[in-house]
């Protein structure tokens, strides 16, 4: 067996979701090592601004040496955009005050010999330095305006942890949907094939999947049973047509030979039951023969128009329904189209309705639904109803309510499972039920393909 474990399905989704879980959760990690406002070494500028700091506080004690050297925080040396800030060597303060992140700045950054910076949004904080005032030694900090009109892309996001999920989300996005489009694209090219091979039609060619894992395989099994399908049906089909064959052939003979006896001999009641029954084998053999038909042939579906699929087929059947005193009612036909194979439709509807014209006392009433998506036919009639234990049983072939109704009016037995085989082709379905004391026969049309 060749087997390519990278081809497989399993493969593919594992390393892909792999891939970007770890591309996340290391972009996740790196950016606060990217965020330049992480404590630093200051640069040889930051020491010299530093400098500069302590010399302005120092020439200004040296002016006003009998000042507290909290009261030379009070004059500003020689700037008006710094903030100057000391501290004992113990931490505490001499400032009265100082915001919350210089404070936090002054607790990260305590040494002397190794000045950190730090920047942030606003303010760029440096130190410490030493500063001597009255034989006492301070560790000197300052802040300053950020040079940044505004933070780079990579601090903005730290700050936002909202906006950076959802900057990952904007990656994973366009990865995920690389990767399910790869992974759907061929399954929904075998749904439309699967939708079409259950509608009949077996001759419709597969997509070429290139992708060498198992939905290449399932495309390979899937036409494999398909051929195998098709084959099974066509033999089906040709014993059927054989075997119809091989039925007319005696049956003509038969016919022949009756004809000649009731030239001899007369007509009597036994050779008519014996013309009456060759006549229902030949019906029935045609009506097998259609049903066949239904099953196998290739269609094709078209949009008709509500009222002029049904106006003559109704009108027909009014007349009919007249010849045996009886009432066809239908109610005003809409000029909505309708998708469906005509012929098929045609002779599901007119089953049904011949049927209940058979075996409704007076009335026979048609209601149409018209939903969103579906056409639902109703055909109600006023004869016996019909057992609820054999409501689904009437659509099997050749199945009989009861002998003598069946001969009474004729049937075969194979109308309804005519009519219940062409709305499967259609995708749609009919049922029965009693309701009302009247017998309702429900056919459910889809509106659209």
């Amino acid at each position: 067996m060749n087997w390519k474990p990278i081809n497989t399905l399993f493969i593919k989704i594992f390393l892909s979701f792999w891939f970007l879980i770890s591309l996340l959760t290391t972009v996740l990690i790196s950016f606060p090592l990217l965020d330049n406002r992480q404590l630093q070494n200051v640069t040889s500028s930051d020491l010299d601004d530093l400098n500069l700091a302590q010399q302005n506080l120092q020439n200004f004690a040296e002016l006003h040496p009998e000042a507290t050297v909290r009261e030379l925080l009070e004059y500003d040396p020689g700037t008006d955009f710094r903030k100057v800030y000391l501290t004992y060597f113990s931490g505490s303060f001499v400032n009265n005050s100082a915001p919350r992140k210089m404070r936090q700045f002054i607790l990260d950054s305590d040494s002397a010999e190794q000045p950190q910076k730090k920047i942030t949004r606003e303010l760029t904080y440096l130190g410490p330095i030493i500063f001597k005032h009255h034989q006492q030694s301070y560790l000197l900090y300052f802040s300053a305006p950020n040079q940044k009109d505004s933070l780079e892309v990579i601090e903005w996001l730290i700050d936002n942890p909202f906006l950076l999920l959802l900057t990952a989300l904007f990656i994973s996005t366009p990865l995920c949907a690389i990767l399910a489009w790869h992974l759907t694209q061929p399954l929904r090219q075998l749904q439309q094939v699967a939708n079409q091979v259950a509608q009949g039609e077996l001759n419709t060619p597969f997509p070429i999947i290139n992708n060498s894992d198992e939905i290449q395989k399932l495309a390979d099994s899937m036409q494999l049973m398909v051929i195998f399908l098709k084959n099974m049906l066509n033999n089906q089909q040709r014993l059927l047509s054989d075997i119809s064959h091989e039925l007319r052939s005696p049956l003509t003979r038969l016919g022949l030979a009756l004809a000649i006896s009731k030239k001899h001999s007369g007509t009597s009641k036994e050779f008519q039951r014996i013309e009456l029954e060759a006549k229902r084998i030949e019906s029935m053999i045609s009506e097998m023969l259609n049903l066949s038909r239904i099953q196998l042939s290739p269609m094709q579906k078209e949009d008709i128009a509500l009222n002029d699929f049904l106006e003559e087929l109704f009108l027909d059947a009014k007349f009919e329904a007249n010849e045996y005193g009886k009432i066809f009612t239908y109610p005003p036909l809409s000029t909505i189209n309708i998708n469906l194979y005509p012929e098929l439709a045609y002779r599901a509807i007119e089953n049904v309705i011949r049927n209940a014209i058979k075996y409704a006392l007076h009335n026979i009433i048609v209601e149409i639904s018209i939903k969103p998506q579906t056409i639902i036919l109703s055909i109600k009639n006023d004869g016996p109803l019909i057992p609820e234990n054999e409501l689904t049983n009437i659509f099997r072939p050749f199945y009989r309510l009861s002998e003598a109704r069946d001969r009474g009016t004729g049937g075969e037995g194979l109308g309804l499972s005519i009519a219940e085989n062409a709305m499967f082709k259609h995708g749609g379905k009919i049922w029965a039920e009693n309701i009302d004391n009247q017998v309702c026969m429900h056919l459910q049309f889809p509106r659209f393909d």
